[in-house]
């Protein structure tokens, strides 16, 4: 018994250690944030506008973790920028970006798939692809939805070629700054 109660002690040390350490994690991400945002400030108006997405990609990626599959595969298809993707190209997305999956009884791309198929239709457009495989999209509702989305296809098309993360058109972005 007193095995135990030792083991229990030192788990609750670690726990209240690991929770310190996340108060100063939380304070430190809140600095960068602010510092972040007021050097964003004297960027043009198009600079400053990747840095608002790469920070709002960063807060809901840090979400992730405390959402339901039906809210993170809603942020990938908002992220998507109006390309098609596949059950297989969402699933792979929210693996990358972190998404546990281990609560869910079935495959990873069983679960994406039927959320994909019940969400609803005011939200998601659905098309076929490459021989009949289902493909989704976000709606874009608001006139300023559209004009984001248009902003962003004459941003990637001012860097070249179309890249398929926010994360590679910000390093280009990156690129071309430093080239000037």
């Amino acid at each position: 018994m007193d095995e135990f109660l030792t083991l229990i002690n030192g788990a609750f040390e670690k726990l209240e250690e690991l929770q310190r350490d996340r108060e100063t994690i939380e304070a430190e991400t809140m600095k960068l944030e602010q510092l972040i945002a007021a050097a964003a400030n004297m960027l043009p108006d198009d600079a400053r506008s990747l840095v608002v997405q790469r920070m709002e990609l960063l807060r809901e990626l840090s979400r992730f973790r405390d959402v339901g599959l039906t809210d993170a595969i809603r942020a990938v298809l908002r992220q998507g920028t109006g390309d098609w993707l596949t059950a297989t190209n969402v699933r792979d997305r929210l693996a990358t970006l972190g998404f546990d999956f281990s609560a869910y009884s079935t495959n990873p791309l069983a679960s994406v798939s039927t959320t994909l198929r019940r969400m609803k239709p005011e939200e998601v457009e659905t098309t076929t692809v490459d021989g009949g495989v289902a493909a989704y999209r976000w709606k874009q509702s608001s006139l300023a939805e559209r004009l984001e989305a248009v902003r962003r296809v004459k941003l990637q098309s001012a860097f070249g070629q179309s890249k398929t993360t926010l994360s590679e058109r910000i390093h280009d972005f990156e690129d071309a700054v430093k080239k000037k």
